[in-house]
């Protein structure tokens, strides 16, 4: 290989845009579960609450004040389990990866073409090294949400127009 091939380097490139579309798909796939569970644990107890509280203050028997215990309980445990905090941070780690997937998508289709090759082959490894870093610092994905992902990619969710009419 000559010391100007840059094929490889584009290979690398790709491979991390591939990457993070994967992965940042899986992370937007599990914040936006993470968001209606969020939905649903806060309003099935508001709703309890208040149907019990309106029932009792219209002389309903006192058994109906379990609801609005039950739904104290649902409220502890949405403040236990979170899911909000588990949509920030999915939906944060995605769009990390997604960021890191166009840098490296413009890296490989037009930037390193103004680059000798040492510059290039400096910016992909700092581009791997964005990769590992997120990698480390974000939750991890599920096996069905990546499952998930893949297909919505493979059906061509992320081809952009301009693309599509290349095919």
């Amino acid at each position: 290989m000559t010391g100007n091939d840059n094929s490889h380097l584009i290979s690398e490139c790709m491979q991390i845009e591939e990457d993070c579309q994967y992965t940042a798909e899986a992370h937007y796939i599990i914040a936006s579960g993470a968001g209606r569970v969020s939905f649903w644990v806060k309003l099935i107890p508001a709703i309890a609450a208040s149907a019990s509280g309106a029932a009792l203050l219209s002389g309903m028997p006192n058994w109906i004040a379990w609801f609005s215990v039950i739904a104290g309980v649902a409220f502890a445990l949405q403040t236990i389990l979170n899911p909000d905090k588990k949509q920030e941070e999915h939906s944060q780690a995605g769009k990390c990866y997604t960021t890191l997937k166009h840098e490296s998508r413009a890296l490989y289709e037009t930037f390193y073409k103004e680059m000798d090759h040492n510059s290039f082959s400096v910016m992909v490894r700092i581009l791997r090294e964005k990769y590992n870093l997120i990698a480390r610092l974000t939750p991890q994905t599920t096996i069905e949400a990546f499952e998930e992902g893949r297909k919505r990619i493979k059906a061509g969710r992320h081809i952009p127009d301009f693309k599509e009419d290349d095919r």
